[in-house]
């Protein structure tokens, strides 16, 4: 036989080390840290105390620790989160979320700690993009739980239990936000819960329908909707079809339906019954209309929130059926009138709540559809998103009840932030009037209150009337005759209109300096210096 050999004589050299494995991808940390003198430092501050933090959490949870422990690593988590943002991988987020979600849970913890817990729980569910439904999966049973006991407590009103007035805030937040991660059964199996108290004669019916709104999911993806909302959609829609006299709990039902249009756009068909929701919306707005007998209580308080009856709205148009915006135009034509600045009440608040947030609505549904990116909640079909048309139609039937609310006894605000929005998407129907009232107003001498109205709403305008752009390319040549002719205004003598035509001045110049990128911003051009001296 042949001789051993020798180790390191003629043997076979030992496999090459693999290359190591690439870093996790964080989910979303904040860029603008670069940007500081010392960011290439803080990636391993930024490392250092992500450690400690699991470490010692981990570790207070296994003692059962809560206090001083837990609670001291939590607060360092949510310091974490304010200077680094989500610097941590998505394993990270996960059992960060799935922790918390037990602590704060746990049967009659402390309720200041139960917060806390909660508003950190809360600011990791907050960006939704970042988790899908495949991600995390919460119970939705132990927040039921917990808000039974809290919010329906049976010794509060005897002295025997107190909670701030916050905690119900907190914890409808949380539940708003642990929502979208409950299973697919969790609808099923909260109509079983709840469904037994659906009474309208009873008080036990406002209680199922406050939960209802506020724990059914309506983000489940298509292929899913018959475990979703096909299981009360129907029965819920023919409860409120039926109601005539205006429940506490009907609101909330509405809130309900907002949701579940705006989160599943083009999978409903909402066409029969549009005739009624912009009825029940106009009656909302407890206009006095008619004779006095037939005026609406001014003790009814019972109304829709705007800013919901507004996502319904807006949730509802667009697709091959133009009803919506029909129905859209006649609610607006019945109602300019009550926006003439001679018409003050009760009823001009929510009118000018509806004005402000409806194009806004808009604008955010024109970024989900056009450019936001794709994330893995439900996208819009194609057949259903807004056309250049729809916009077009929309923003005709509206703009003739804000140029009226510029000069509402109310102030301008809400005419100048509807103004700001409708002319991001057509400019060239919304800046020529308002350059038509603006001019006149700038040489009167008699009504300073129309030159303040005016000027707040060019202020409005301004970033579209300096872009210019191929919709309206005059718009840049209108910017040096207004400076020159609201310099007059400068007076001290009239503090408001000085005020205004002070701000007009600075805020189109900054902006048409940063258009133009005539300048850096102040940080950067620091950041930069010390970096030269440092070298």
């Amino acid at each position: 036989c042949c001789p051993p050999q020798r180790a390191g004589v003629g043997a076979e050299p030992p496999p090459p080390l693999p290359p190591p494995l690439p870093p996790p991808a964080v989910q979303k940390e904040l860029v603008y840290n670069k940007l500081l003198p010392y960011g290439d430092k803080l990636e391993a501050e930024a490392s250092y105390l992500l450690a400690q933090i699991k470490l010692n959490l981990s570790r207070a949870v296994q003692l059962q620790e809560l206090w001083p422990g837990g609670l001291f690593w939590t607060r360092k988590l949510s310091t974490y989160l304010r200077l680094y943002g989500r610097k941590f991988s998505k394993e990270d987020h996960v059992l960060f979320i799935k922790l918390l979600y037990e602590l704060v849970t746990i049967p009659k913890l402390e309720i200041s700690m139960m917060q806390g817990f909660a508003r950190l729980l809360i600011n990791l569910l907050k960006k939704k993009e970042l988790l899908s439904r495949d991600d995390l999966e919460l119970p939705w049973r132990p927040l039921y739980e917990m808000l039974e006991r809290i919010l329906y407590s049976k010794t509060e009103h005897l002295g025997l239990n107190w909670f701030p007035n916050s905690v119900e805030s907190v914890l409808k937040t949380l539940v708003k936000n642990c929502r979208l991660y409950f299973p697919e059964s969790a609808t099923a199996e909260m109509l079983d819960e709840w469904r037994p108290l659906m009474c309208p004669f009873d008080v036990t019916m406002q209680k199922a329908i406050t939960y209802f709104e506020l724990f059914l999911p309506t983000t489940l993806p298509p292929e899913c909707h018959h475990k979703g909302f096909k299981l009360w959609f129907d029965e819920f829609l023919g409860l409120w079809v039926s109601v005539q006299n205006l429940p506490q709990w009907e609101g909330h039902l509405v809130n309900l339906f907002a949701r579940l249009a705006t989160d599943n756009i083009g999978y409903i068909n909402w066409d029969p019954y549009i005739p009624k929701i912009f009825t029940r919306i106009l009656r909302s707005l407890n206009l006095p209309v008619g004779s006095n007998q037939m005026m609406v209580p001014r003790f009814l308080t019972n109304a829709y929130d705007i800013g919901h009856a507004v996502m319904w709205i807006t949730a509802m148009m667009g697709g091959p059926s133009k009803l919506v915006q029909k129905h859209l135009a006649g609610l607006f034509q019945s109602i300019a009138s009550f926006y003439h600045p001679s018409n003050n009440g009760r009823w001009l608040n929510k009118l000018m709540k509806l004005l402000q947030r409806l194009p806004s609505s808009i604008v955010r549904r024109l970024h989900r559809e056009r450019y936001k990116k794709t994330s893995w909640l439900t996208p819009v079909p194609d057949s259903h998103k807004l056309s250049d048309q729809d916009i077009t139609e929309f923003v005709e039937c509206i703009i003739q009840p804000v140029l009226l609310a510029m000069f509402s006894k109310t102030g301008s605000l809400e005419a100048a932030q509807a103004l700001q929005n409708l002319a991001l998407m057509r400019p060239e129907l919304v800046i020529p009037p308002v350059l038509e009232k603006t001019y006149p107003a700038l040489e009167t001498l008699t009504e300073p209150h129309q030159l303040t109205a005016t000027l707040s709403c060019v202020i409005g305008v301004a970033r579209s009337l300096v872009s210019g752009g191929k919709s309206f390319p005059e718009g840049p040549t209108h910017m040096l005759p207004l400076l020159m002719r609201a310099l007059p205004g400068v007076d001290p003598n009239d503090f408001s209109k000085c005020m205004v035509s002070v701000i007009i001045s600075h805020c189109y110049i900054v902006i048409y300096l940063a258009q133009n990128k005539l300048f850096l911003p102040p940080f950067i051009c620091r950041g930069r210096a010390y970096n030269r001296r440092s070298k």
